[in-house]
């Protein structure tokens, strides 16, 4: 008795291996190809017209005067600019741009007193 036990429990277990194997390539030849994602430097650039010229133009940021860049991040699909005025650490902002549309998201004062 043990051994006709034994011979089912392989048979089942076996039967679940093919099984397993079937429905491992019916998903692999369902699937559907994965939708193409946008690069990075398609995303920073900006939407040309007909010519060849950028859609948005020029963007005036409109900072004081003697505003320095300290860095640029791209952060998803805005670029965030760390500008400072005068000495390092004083009057700094984030200035967030939307480089798909040339439009300012939005300024963060970090320390302006």
């Amino acid at each position: 008795m043990p051994v006709r036990a034994l011979g089912l429990l392989v048979a089942g277990l076996g039967a679940c291996v093919v099984i397993a194997f079937v429905i491992v390539i019916a998903a692999v030849l369902t699937r559907k190809p994965a939708p193409e994602i946008a690069s990075p430097r398609s995303l920073l650039s900006p939407p040309l017209e007909a010519d060849g010229r950028t859609a948005w133009g020029r963007v005036a940021l409109d900072q004081p005067a003697g505003t320095r860049i300290q860095s640029v991040t791209a952060s998803g699909a805005f670029i965030v600019l760390q500008l400072y005025t005068a000495s390092l650490g004083q009057d700094e902002r984030l200035v967030v741009l939307d480089p798909a549309s040339g439009r300012l998201v939005g300024t963060f004062a970090i320390g302006a007193k």
